[in-house]
């Protein structure tokens, strides 16, 4: 992680570690003085009680030899500071670069994630002073040799994160021939198609609460799914009162146990063991609906389909969830409702149906199949006996559908 001075890597690499539990923050700075010592104190209170906090201005690799079994991510704040204080101690430039390289040679034996924080100092006026100079190269040096060495490497430019490397990307990737100009890039392709296969109908939600501003991005996310006629039939109701998530959950309580009765024995017997729901277990709730009537009775594309309205507002309810996921937030989509219970229990006018009522919130762990895969309710159908060329069940002649041995879903 580098970037210029407070330009955000700190709280950026405290981000990318917040689903992990074992947190060690091994800090290089030194209290030397009241400023610093607030400073420091200001940031152990911004990281909360979630992380052990280790000083050492000096001996990194031996704090990592110690203590890199105990954790599962490790944030080091920062290479520059610790290359200054070698330098303050009488190392000289091939001291440095010989215990830079010890260090990471131990990051490589380690089971954890590590992310190390430095200040790119070479893009300013050139020193003056030949001992600040020199730093600056040694500063520059190691730079270089870590973004060489480390998976990933992110430059913070005004508290935007922006990948200069990444260990699913390679200059090998960028340069084979494209399909269409219009592609995407291969890292941003991942992203895409990883959103989609860890897409999971998540029950099991913890107290954490949702970041505001990360629901505001699902949201909009949300918003921008294509709908005929550009109608935009949607609402999206964000739901956290506990009394209106109390009636929906008893709402949903008494559809479950007329559900329930439609199945026999074994089947029943199941479906009972299913945790269907988690109302009252997550930070929000969201209803979303489809306004009916929304630019009144002729749409562009609507007049010989008139259920386009709720087929646009799923195509919103999808793009949530993948944003959600892409997010780190959970979703549970609660279908087991009386529809009418829930139209007055939201005042929800007539002409407004509601299409889709989620669960949104934090999770301890994201589901590696589905749930319903998982305690055998049912499994995925092949994809290839779904697919039909032409007609009703019509077979392929010229022109046959591949599928990628790297696809899967778990």
């Amino acid at each position: 992680m580098t970037g210029g001075s407070r330009s955000g890597k700190s709280g950026h690499a405290l981000k990318l570690s917040e689903k992990y539990n074992k947190k060690l923050f091994l800090a290089t700075a030194e209290p030397l003085d009241d400023e610093m010592q607030e400073r420091i104190k200001r940031h152990q209170a911004e990281r909360g009680k979630d992380w052990t906090t280790l000083e050492e201005p000096l001996d990194i690799t031996g704090v990592m030899k110690k203590e890199f079994n105990n954790y599962e991510v490790l944030v080091l704040d920062c290479i520059t500071l610790w290359l200054s204080n070698l330098i303050m101690s009488g190392a000289d430039r091939e001291a440095i670069l010989t215990k830079l390289h010890q260090f990471i040679g131990e990051c490589k034996q380690s089971n954890a994630h590590i992310i190390v924080i430095t200040n790119e100092l070479g893009s300013g006026i050139i020193p003056m002073d030949a001992s600040v100079r020199s730093f600056r190269d040694v500063a520059g040096e190691a730079n270089q040799i870590l973004a060489s060495e480390f998976d990933e490497v992110i430059n913070m430019v005004s508290g935007i994160p922006v990948v200069i490397k990444s260990a699913s990307s390679t200059s090998e990737d960028k340069l084979k021939p494209t399909d269409s100009e219009h592609e995407f890039s291969p890292q941003k392709k991942q992203g895409l198609y990883e959103a989609i296969y860890k897409r999971r109908d998540i029950r099991h939600f913890n107290s954490k609460k949702v970041n505001p501003e990360a629901l505001g991005r699902v949201l909009d996310a949300a918003h921008h799914a294509g709908s005929v006629g550009y109608m935009q039939p949607w609402n999206f109701m964000v739901i956290d009162d506990p009394q209106i998530k109390n009636k929906v959950a008893q709402n949903f309580k008494k559809a479950n146990e007329e559900a329930a009765l439609k199945f026999s024995d074994e089947r029943q017997e199941l479906y009972n063991s299913l945790k269907l729901e988690g109302i009252e277990d997550a930070a929000i709730n969201i209803c979303v609906t489809s306004d009916r009537n929304r630019f009144g009775p002729n749409v562009l594309g609507r007049n010989t389909a008139i259920d386009t309205d709720l087929f646009s507002t799923c195509c919103a309810v999808q793009n949530l969830w993948l944003a959600a996921r892409a997010e780190g937030l959970a979703v549970g989509w609660v279908s087991i409702l009386s529809y009418d219970q829930l139209k007055e229990d939201l005042d929800i006018p007539d002409h407004v149906q509601p299409v889709a009522y989620l669960c949104v919130g934090h999770t301890e762990a994201f589901y590696p199949k589905p749930m319903l895969e998982t305690k055998g309710w049912a499994k995925r159908l092949p994809v290839e006996k779904l697919i039909y060329y032409n007609k009703w069940q019509g077979t392929s002649t010229d022109f046959k559908v591949r599928f990628s041995d790297n696809i899967k879903d778990d």
